[in-house]
């Protein structure tokens, strides 16, 4: 352990121990290496959860590489392949076993995890437990009763951001038990971070000749598939190497765009939403520049901290439009309602008076609400106690009246999560707009006190030039007011 950052020791020793850990550390400080080092110990199968397939798949290779036991087990696994993975699990023994939510909770794949009998539950990217918005995965949040269902030891959330807040509904979600909390500044010295404010009609513009004169790999996060569409466009116009990524593409062709964008020799610009960069380890981007302003600066964090993990400098720049704000705030209204809510736990009360279990589909057509959205609506009702999920349907626990009084409970705490949601939202202006030093306004966000400066974004450049400034036009008063010397004949 004596090569190990003093946090991933931390964590590390609490997991040997059987303890719970919840690990927040920045993009880049290494948090895949605890779980790693961890399976490596067992005698039985560490499950790892991922939220994307390409992740996985990269996790899959590096492992492999070094001659670990690893396994996948995704829905993109031919039958034979898929039949392979589950039995190697089942055959139990130090194992890395990478897998998704919907993965782990399918019916094939329980009879081989029961049998396995995992040492160790890892969530990678812990915070999608605790967000919601239109690509918001509902089988996060029946995590925790996975894992008591299988008995797992311990578990382990990983995370680069998480707010106070966050951190509580990462614990109370995966039912961590007084976990071990290891956390270091969302900072590093080697990003320089600043914000432009200029209008969309003039952003193609900043953002060209920003493009033409940074170094290469850089990364352009836009907020809609239309916005990299057309960046992607006017960068090929402009002649500057660039690569798309969306999820309105061809799983093919997005494939193929990060295959390309990866490679350690290629030095060109991805345009992309959020969609794109979970978990990618490539060491010399040189910068992030977000087109569009994110949804929340956890998101933002996220994003920017995938420049310069080789420790070299490196640029986030964010061009702000008081306008991109709609846009997110119409993002956000794409998560279940109070009134889909209300007519799902009618559907599910109805089944469960006549004693009928149902799928999501089934009530979804029933309380003519979509699909996700009753999925996520269940998931939550499950943690309340008053519904339950068998082999993919789902059956009430509680009389109808307790599940409907559950229910309106569950709206209002929408609505507490709608307010967050807006709080989050605000907070992005408001880092915008600040006069103060970036780096630290992100540290309080996420639970500093008394943060220092950081001395290299826009802002602490901007005091430093001023006070030069002031220090020089000082110097000057002094020598003007100084008597001059008569010179003697």
């Amino acid at each position: 352990m004596r090569r190990l950052k003093p946090e991933q020791r931390d964590a590390l020793e609490a997991v040997l121990a059987g303890q719970d850990a919840l690990v927040v550390l920045p993009t880049g400080f290494g948090k895949s290496l605890i779980y790693q080092a961890a399976a490596l110990t067992f005698d039985r199968p560490t499950i790892v959860v991922s939220p994307l397939l390409a992740l996985m798949r990269d996790q899959e290779r590096a492992l492999a590489r070094v001659g670990a036991p690893v396994v996948r087990l995704d829905s993109t696994l031919r039958a034979a392949e898929r039949r392979e993975a589950l039995a190697r699990i089942a055959d139990g023994g130090t194992l890395i076993a990478l897998t998704t939510p919907e993965t782990l909770e399918s019916e094939a794949a329980w009879p081989a995890l029961e049998a396995a009998r995992p040492r160790l539950l890892c969530v990678d990217e812990a915070h999608c437990i605790s967000e919601w918005g239109h690509d918001f995965r509902p089988a996060y949040l029946r995590l925790g009763a996975m894992r008591r269902a299988l008995g797992i030891d311990a578990a382990l959330a990983l995370t680069a951001t998480a707010t106070p807040r966050v951190i509580e509904d990462i614990e109370a979600r995966l039912a961590l038990d007084a976990p071990q909390l290891v956390r270091a500044p969302p900072h590093r010295e080697n990003l320089a971070l600043s914000v432009e404010s200029v209008p969309g009609n003039l952003k193609f513009e900043r953002a060209g000749r920003l493009l033409k004169r940074l170094a290469r790999p850089g990364i352009v996060y836009c907020a809609t598939t239309r916005a990299v569409d057309e960046v992607h466009a006017a960068l090929t116009r402009a002649r500057i190497p660039a690569a798309r990524y969306h999820g309105k593409m061809k799983a093919a062709d997005r494939e193929a765009a990060q295959r390309r964008f990866m490679r350690p020799s290629k030095r060109i610009v991805m345009v992309a939403t959020s969609a794109f960069g979970m978990g990618i380890d490539k060491p010399n981007i040189r910068y992030v520049l977000h087109f569009q302003a994110p949804g929340s600066l956890e998101q933002y964090v996220q994003e920017a901290g995938r420049a310069g993990r080789d420790g070299k400098a490196a640029r986030c720049v964010l061009l702000f439009d008081p306008d991109d704000m709609a846009i997110q705030e119409h993002l956000l209204g794409d998560g279940p309602t109070g009134a889909q809510l209300r007519r799902v736990a009618e559907a599910a009360a109805a089944y469960g008076a006549e004693e009928k279990t149902a799928t999501a589909k089934e009530l979804a057509l029933a309380a003519r609400a979509p699909t996700t959205a009753t999925r996520a609506i269940c998931a939550q009702l499950e943690q309340l106690g008053v519904l339950r999920c068998r082999r993919s349907r789902w059956e009430a626990t509680a009389d109808p009246d307790a599940l409907l009084e559950a229910a309106d409970d569950l709206r209002a705490r929408f609505e507490v999560k709608r307010l967050e949601d807006m709080r989050r939202l605000r907070s992005v202006p408001a880092y915008a707009e600040t006069e103060g030093c970036r780096s630290a306004f992100l540290r309080r966000w996420f639970g500093e006190d008394d943060p220092p400066a950081c001395g290299r974004c826009d802002r602490c450049q901007r005091r430093e030039r001023l006070e030069a400034e002031v220090e020089r036009a000082v110097d000057r008063a002094k020598r003007e007011r100084r008597p001059r010397r008569r010179r003697r004949r």
